[in-house]
């Protein structure tokens, strides 16, 4: 029943919004009539927290047998039958320990958008924004759950499409940019299922990579699997990002929540998409593929960020360079050393969990410092560490975790993934955390510490301060977790999940 549950919470809340948009009350005062137009955020931050529950709720039974999801199910999965499916086409979800965590992440992350949007001067059409944001939320993370191939397409494409509709609302042109290259990905995961499908009748993710270098080589599975790998770099969030930087110099509320769903939708599903890992090195080309995509984009992003002159700027070269690491930590995955394999997931789940709440903190700042002076480029900014002392915290705490300073949570993703690459590829880490580091130092100097006459202090909300003090706890709780052992213990328990064949 929670499952159920999880799964259709986000469409409710969605039709909520859209149809009650004021939540039709009457306004007893001025500060209510302007606080209803943001009702329809405040409903999104609720829903979010309610699945967020759902999703921990299942989390003991799901730890308890990692390898098949909820005992009570059975070994084959969590099978729902909806009414409307029952004679026409059986969905099916599985609720492991994998999935649950990704969709906790993307629970999580929305209830910290919905705040922040909540927290901003009055949009435009708030009601859709806030629809967007929640259809974006639950089709990732149903996507997630799914067993079923075709589920996992449909749910993951109605994810893409909230995504431009969300950004759309703040610039069209690169909104339709984006829309372009979903697509194209989405146009080669399809060809991949269709071909698998008619060739073998593969219709479950898990043992997908099995299934591709099985003992009947065929040309239709060299075909799929080159589609599969052609997509991957998009669930990785590799080509989308080139269109971020204008969407952000327009508006950085599409931005960030395009930014930080993407990663974490795409890191996430495109470890949900590669069951049975334990195959990796036996896939054709894999590790050649991922590990010089993973390089380029990390130092690209790590170069960008250094040369960055504003905040915004700088959250979204990490981001891009984020999703360097996280391909690099597949091609990991990818290799036939010894113990890479395990070594590459756990660093690629660490990452899952680490990297979207550092790079929200990065970008609240952006949004802190924008609404509170009016600007967050550097030559604009100076000696806020006194005015604004928790955005300086939330800079330092979440850029020092995406540096891998011990013992904060990007520490433990990194430990991971400088263990399972050779020399060369330790030698490329250590030169993007340099870069990466010079960039967050000299943010910080410029925007924070450096003497420099600023205008008054614009009168914000105090949501966007109670936003950004969750990420900053939330930073810390992950730190105490990760440092204290058993966190550490359950990723591998999670991850070994993954090495066995599905149902």
């Amino acid at each position: 029943m929670s499952l159920n549950w999880l799964l259709v919470l986000p469409y409710f809340a969605s039709l909520a919004t859209w149809l009650f948009p004021r939540l039709a009350l009457r306004p007893h005062s001025a500060a209510e009539a302007e606080s209803l137009p943001r009702a329809p955020f405040s409903l999104a931050a609720l829903a979010c927290l309610m699945g967020l529950s759902l999703a921990l709720s299942l989390f003991p039974a799901a730890l308890a047998r990692p390898e098949f999801g909820l005992e009570a199910y059975g070994p084959a999965g969590t099978a729902v039958d909806y009414w409307w499916t029952q004679h026409l086409y059986q969905f099916r979800f599985r609720a492991d320990a994998l999935a649950l965590t990704a969709v906790a992440i993307l629970y999580l992350a929305g209830f910290l958008l919905s705040l922040y949007s909540y927290s901003l001067p009055t949009p435009a059409l708030p009601h859709r924004r806030a629809t967007y944001l929640l259809a974006a939320v639950g089709s990732a993370s149903v996507a997630l759950l799914s067993v079923d191939l075709v589920a996992t397409l449909f749910f993951f494409s109605l994810f893409l499409l909230a995504l431009w509709l969300f950004a759309r609302a703040d610039s069209p042109r690169e909104a339709d940019r984006m829309l372009l290259l979903t697509s194209l990905g989405a146009a080669l995961l399809t060809a991949a299922a269709v071909l698998l499908w008619q060739e073998g009748g593969i219709t479950a993710t898990a043992g997908l990579s099995l299934a591709l270098v099985g003992s009947d080589p065929r040309v239709l599975h060299a075909l799929g699997l080159l589609a599969l790998l052609g997509f991957l770099p998009l669930l990785a969030a590799f080509p989308v990002y080139w269109w971020l930087p204008r969407l952000a110099r327009e508006n950085l509320r599409g931005a960030m929540a395009c930014g930080v769903l993407l990663l974490a939708g795409g890191l996430a599903l495109a470890l949900r998409l590669l069951p049975g890992s334990v195959s990796l090195p036996l896939l054709p080309g894999f590790s050649s593929a991922c590990v010089p995509l993973g390089v380029i984009t990390l130092l690209w992003g790590s170069a960008g960020a250094w040369g960055s002159r504003s905040v915004r700027s700088l959250a979204l070269w990490l981001t891009m360079a984020q999703s360097g690491q996280f391909l690099l930590a597949l091609g990991a995955a990818g290799t036939s050393l010894p113990g890479a394999p395990l070594l590459g997931l756990q660093a690629a789940f660490l990452s899952l969990v680490a990297a979207p709440f550092a790079l929200l903190a990065l970008w609240s700042v952006a949004g802190v410092t924008l609404a509170r002076m009016g600007t967050d480029a550097h030559p604009g900014l100076g000696g806020l560490l006194g005015r604004l002392p928790v955005a300086a915290f939330a800079f330092l705490l979440g850029g020092l975790s995406l540096v891998g300073l011990p013992p904060l949570p990007g520490f433990w993703a990194q430990r991971l993934l400088f263990q399972a690459q050779p020399l060369a590829l330790r030698l490329v880490l250590l030169l993007a955390d340099l870069l990466v580091l010079l960039a967050i130092a000299g943010g910080f100097r410029r925007v924070f510490l450096r003497a420099a006459p600023s205008p008054l202090l614009l009168p914000a909300r105090r949501w966007m301060e109670t936003q950004l003090v969750l990420v900053v706890l939330l930073l810390l709780a992950l730190t105490v977790a990760l440092a204290g052992g058993p966190a550490r213990d359950w990723t591998e328990t999670i991850v070994r999940g993954v090495l066995l064949p599905g149902p």
